[in-house]
């Protein structure tokens, strides 16, 4: 999911290689964000990354991951929208 919408820099570059693991492990289900082939689907890169941040209960600690992953949400949310002419 996370090549599919062209969002690998920033999953490299946003999280530490044990935030990612977090993420991923307790955030969305295993290694569901990095792994297998995806060819369509319905989803857009705002939700997936919001859903990334709502998918789990983060401990105090997680807090910060589950915000640093609502701002990426919000960008992209901005910068999908089309804008009015």
């Amino acid at each position: 999911m996370i090549a599919y919408f062209g969002l690998q820099d920033w999953w490299l570059n946003e999280f530490t290689d044990a935030e990612r693991r977090r993420i991923e492990e307790y955030g969305y289900g295993k290694d569901s964000l990095t792994q297998g082939d995806i060819y369509a689907t319905s989803q857009t890169a705002h939700g997936l990354v919001k859903a990334m941040a709502s998918f789990w209960k983060p401990t105090p600690e997680d807090e910060l991951l589950a915000l640093r992953l609502m701002a990426k949400a919000n960008e992209l949310r901005t910068n999908s929208t089309p804008k009015a002419r």
